[in-house]
């Protein structure tokens, strides 16, 4: 299928290398995804906690570096994974455009404001470097059928929804507002309602209503992290009642059909389940990697994918600041 691309992942976190093994059925891991892809070369991690380290290249039998310097002092490198916490997304973005690379695959948010995530755009646009951004609910199958529908008008118009998340607008919230992007359109305008620093201390988890462009609004609600973790969507269109629930591994179809109780009553009724291959997004997006280096594919969440969901989490901030 072509020629191997080294890849190497900053980072040696659970995203990076902990939430599987290599024999773990479902592919949640950097690591894990890289080394699934026979055309990949997963040359080792970049960790400065040394145990850490160690401890991820011994779990993916590859080595580990002290440094982005020692990494590429003797090594091509054509793919780097960052999977670092968020407030050293934009630094090592940053620092990542002096090297020769072909792509990087960056875990979400693409930074902590719009200034940064511009400089990124920009510098990467000039170096001609590819980033995909880690929304992973757009490597679904499942969730590209269900845009597919919605874009065709199969459930009629959209009248509105909800949804329910925690840890941080920009950490896990812009999960939400990406995927509403993806499958209703572009959001116009935000009213923050509530808040909660649930998790960090700069990034509130805030509770809000979104108006789209194209009509419709959905709920937002912040649910604290501490009491559990939670991330479902509802979507009400005039013809179907869309649930997404079990963090996105399950969707239910409800379908308008007759009371055969109240003469003249419409009621929706469920009709399907869908268990849903999210297990398989990190692989899917790592073959969507190949497919662009080898063959032009367009990347499924781009720079600017990323820098739209900023903006959003950028308004609702600002929403929260003015109250």
């Amino acid at each position: 299928m072509g020629r191997n691309y080294n890849v190497l992942i900053i980072g040696a976190g659970n995203i990076g290398a902990f939430f599987d093994t290599p024999s773990s059925l479902n592919i949640l891991t950097h690591a894990h995804a890289f080394t699934s892809i026979k055309e990949f070369n997963l040359l080792g991690f970049v960790e400065r906690d040394s145990e850490r380290a160690k401890k991820a290249s011994d779990l993916w039998n590859t080595t580990y570096f002290e440094s982005l310097e020692k990494a590429f002092e003797k090594n091509r490198i054509d793919v780097v994974s960052l999977c670092v916490p968020d407030e050293y997304h934009y630094e090592l973005l940053k620092k990542l455009s002096n090297f020769s690379i072909k792509l990087v695959f960056a875990e979400k948010p693409l930074a902590k404001n719009l200034k940064e995530a511009e400089e990124i755009i920009s510098l990467y646009n000039k170096k001609n470097i590819k980033c995909l951004v880690n929304y992973s609910r757009r490597f679904v199958s499942e969730f590209a059928n269900l845009k597919n529908s919605i874009l065709s008008g199969a459930y009629g118009k959209f009248i509105c929804g909800n949804g329910y998340y925690g840890k941080g607008t920009m950490h896990n919230g812009s999960h939400l507002i990406d995927f509403l992007r993806y499958i209703i359109g572009e959001i116009k305008e935000t009213k923050a309602f509530n808040y909660d620093f649930d998790f960090y201390k700069d990034d509130a988890s805030i509770s809000a209503i979104l108006k789209f462009k194209n009509g419709g609004n959905f709920t937002m609600n912040n649910i604290p992290c501490n009491n559990y973790t939670i991330f479902e969507i509802e979507l009400l269109f005039e013809k179907t009642r869309i649930r997404i629930i079990d963090s996105g591994f399950k969707i239910e179809i409800h379908e308008v059909s007759d009371s055969s109780l109240f003469k003249g009553y419409r009621n929706l009724v469920k009709r399907s389940e869908l268990n849903i291959s999210l297990g398989n997004a990190m692989e899917n997006a790592v073959i969507n990697i190949y497919n662009s280096l080898s063959f032009g594919e367009k990347l499924k969440c781009t720079l600017e994918d990323g820098y739209r969901a900023l903006e959003v989490c950028e308004k609702l901030k600002a929403g929260i600041k003015n109250e």
